[in-house]
């Protein structure tokens, strides 16, 4: 009868029979020496050979001692899943299957061990899940596998850095002048605020929406309805309305008075829009209303859109007045204008919902990265990746990627920025 190996953790190996045990000693490759034993009799001399080991019976166990037998895993799978290291060491695309670990622990993580430490690439993160004593590894998310096209040496140090950008988010404030001449007005704003906002959020924005105006559903109030609005001309997670009165000459005046009420809801690093819809001109003039608003947090470079009258009454017989404040503030700011007394809204609002994300090009990183090592990949719904070789530039002050409009990355899509930074060797 053969009896298993046992394998102890200092190397050495015995097998034990019935009657006999056959030991090794020496090298085992040069001279080497077998010394037999017999259990049963303690006074027999030891019997020494030259190596070659006559037959015995079946219950003699013959070992050669340069062989270590294998253990017996079945069907060879190839490479095994190494726990001591974060990498898929057997290539079966999941790192760590079956590694036992403390439930809520993270570690790095790779896809493939043989391309962890050259290539564009970046580690990637799993936690451990589960509850009691021992948990199970999460899927790696967020490791790069290399890019053949750029061999730049990816270490786990990160001396080559990979991170998605964030994309600047927008807040837009408008006000509607809801006297008595603004009925039709009023009604194109109710009609296509949900354009504005469907536009913009299928382009990925982050945005929200402050508005200014009487709120209720009469002919001359603002109702937003969903999915901007809430329920009851209510706000939303997007949507901050106020229900504050602007009429013919005081909407500049308005956003000043109510910023208090309005400003938490804006964010610091956001793009700021403003949107005035009157037919009338301003008492406060352009000079005063941009010397105010320059000193708010985050608003040194806001753009002023403009929904006003710019032609003779004869073009518009419902204007009252040209508003020459409000396009010194879109001209100075390179916003757009349109007429109050156009008939197409749509229009208009289509318009200006494009431009704002067109202008919505920014992009930063919490990082200090080298400039000069910035490079910057869009990557696609689909997890393809290209690289934007031309058409953007990095502020290092500001740590933002500005990209033209014309590179924009389509809905869906991400900003992948790769770099050194500046503590990093060359």
């Amino acid at each position: 009868m053969r009896l298993p190996w046992i394998t102890l953790p200092i190397g050495l190996l015995v097998a034990c029979a019935p009657e006999e045990i056959t030991q090794s000693a020496g090298d085992a490759g040069v001279n080497r020496v077998d010394a037999r034993v017999d259990a049963r009799v303690t006074d027999r001399p030891v019997v020494r050979d030259t190596g070659v080991v006559p037959p015995r019976d079946t219950g003699t166990v013959t070992r050669d001692v340069g062989v270590v037998p294998p253990l017996d895993t079945g069907p060879s799978t190839g490479p095994r899943e190494n726990c001591a290291t974060p990498f898929d060491d057997n290539n079966d695309g999941v790192a760590n299957e079956n590694c036992p670990c403390t439930p809520g622990m993270e570690q790095m993580c790779f896809e493939r061990p043989e391309d962890a430490f050259r290539g564009m690439c970046r580690m990637g993160r799993q936690r451990c899940e589960g509850t009691g004593e021992f948990g199970n590894w999460s899927p790696c998310g967020g490791s790069w596998l290399p890019i053949a096209e750029a061999m730049n040496r990816c270490e786990v140090t990160q001396d080559l850095m990979g991170m998605t950008a964030t994309r600047a988010p927008v807040d837009i404030l408008l006000f509607v002048d809801t006297s008595g001449s603004m009925t039709e007005e009023t009604a194109a704003v109710n009609a296509n605020m949900n354009r504005l906002a469907m536009i913009m959020g299928a382009s990925g924005l982050d945005y929200r929406v402050i508005m200014v105006a009487r709120r209720g559903t009469s002919r001359l109030q603002v109702c937003i309805p969903s999915p901007l609005g809430g329920a009851a001309c209510g706000d939303s997670e997007r949507l901050r309305h106020l229900n504050v009165s602007v009429d013919s000459v005081n909407g500049l005046r308005q956003w000043i008075a109510t910023q208090p009420m309005w400003l938490s809801f804006t964010r610091p690093d956001s793009l700021k829009f403003f949107v005035a819809i009157t037919d009338d001109e301003s008492s406060l003039s352009a000079d005063a209303f941009n010397s105010t608003v320059i000193t708010w947090p985050g608003f040194s470079s806001y753009v002023f859109h403009s929904i006003v009258g710019y032609e003779s009454r004869t073009d518009c017989p419902t204007l009252a007045r040209r508003g020459g404040q409000y396009l010194t503030l879109t001209s100075r700011t390179r916003g757009l204008a349109a007429r109050v007394c156009s008939t197409d809204w749509t229009e208009i609002f289509t318009t200006f919902a494009r431009d704002i994300t067109s202008r919505a090009n920014a992009w930063t990183i919490d990082a200090d990265a080298r400039p000069d090592t910035v490079q910057v990949w869009i990557v696609a719904a689909d997890g393809t990746r290209t690289q934007l070789t031309t058409g953007w530039t990095y502020d290092a002050a500001s740590r933002r990627i500005t990209i033209d409009p014309a590179h924009l990355p389509a809905g869906g899509s991400r900003v992948e920025v790769l770099f050194r930074t500046r503590s990093s060797s060359p």
